[in-house]
């Protein structure tokens, strides 16, 4: 809420009902992903789910001009990027750790795009927001020791 809200604002209710809808969602993937990695061993679920997912965009990807190899070759490497790496790591995790420390880990995603708005991009984050990156990071650095313990 840190990084949407300067001080002085106030929040907009569609705002805030769409980041809690988020988080229930995240929640959910964490669940379900959790009991289809144990299901499921190897990688063909993760396949299977990427080639859905291509097949369903692919409608508007035939209509925008972008059959050129050097962008087939750069949107590979997004899809491989973006969705084949994390999901594998997310699947590799959650046979390992509890989803509630996944969760918390996964939530340095945001501090770690402040940090990252911050040093590339110039962007002065108020000492609000730096607090909040702060406790992120401890709690995440916490829970995976914690985690580790249980190993």
């Amino acid at each position: 809420m840190a990084f949407h809200s300067p001080s002085g604002t106030t929040l907009p209710a569609a705002g805030v009902a769409l980041a809690l809808l988020s988080a229930v969602s995240m929640g959910g993937y964490l669940v379900l992903s959790r009991k289809v990695g144990a299901s499921v061993p190897d990688g063909s679920i993760l396949a299977l789910a990427v080639t859905v997912a291509a097949i369903l965009t692919l409608p508007f990807g035939v209509t925008a001009p972008v059959w050129r190899p050097s962008l087939l070759l750069a949107g590979f490497g997004v899809a491989v990027l973006s969705a084949v790496i994390p999901y594998s790591l997310d699947l590799a995790a959650l046979r390992r750790v509890p989803p509630r420390t996944v969760a918390l880990l996964e939530s340095l995603e945001a501090a770690v795009a402040g940090v990252a708005g911050a040093l590339v991009l110039g962007e002065r984050l108020p000492p609000a927001v730096w607090a909040g990156i702060a406790c992120v990071t401890a709690s995440a650095a916490a829970a995976g020791r914690a985690a580790a313990r249980s190993l």
